[in-house]
């Protein structure tokens, strides 16, 4: 009985043992995947800050003074009372 005890410990022993070493195999491939994610240029658009104009307003017009397609993606960065910072993704 004893023996069948500890070798039934084993084999579940040795399956968790397997289950973390995947678990990190996996986070170390995903965090090699993020590192690689390419990140356009910021751009940094003026804005009248005033009650009826919406930052995505200037920078959709940034945008199409830039030449970029209307569809382009981008990410705020940061906004003040006269500029709004973006970065093209």
């Amino acid at each position: 009985m004893k023996k069948v005890f500890l070798g039934m410990l084993l084999i579940t022993l040795g399956f968790g043992t397997m289950s973390l070493t995947t678990s990190s195999d996996n986070v170390i491939k995903a965090s090699v995947e993020a590192a690689n994610v390419v990140v356009g240029p910021t751009y940094t658009a003026p804005w009248l800050g005033v009650c009826c104009e919406s930052p995505l307003t200037a920078i959709e017009r940034d945008i199409a003074k830039r030449g970029y397609p209307a569809t382009t993606q981008y990410t705020i960065n940061s906004t003040t009372s006269n500029t709004v910072t973006y970065t093209i993704n």
